[in-house]
């Protein structure tokens, strides 16, 4: 058996073309940026982030 296989696991063609077509060689995307182009890329809706509040009762 091969030592990666990742053709087995059904998101790896999908996760592969998706990251080529969000990335940008030159320069490292902000992550609101990268959630905007990843939503375009996989025609999702792209929803507000979730954020923790500095002081958890």
């Amino acid at each position: 058996m091969p030592t990666k296989s990742p053709w087995l696991n059904a998101i790896e063609p999908k996760w592969i073309h998706g990251k080529r077509k969000v990335t940008e060689p030159e320069r490292l995307l902000g992550a609101y940026e990268l959630a905007d182009r990843v939503c375009g890329v996989f025609s999702c809706p792209h929803y507000e982030h979730l954020s923790i509040p500095q002081e958890v009762a």
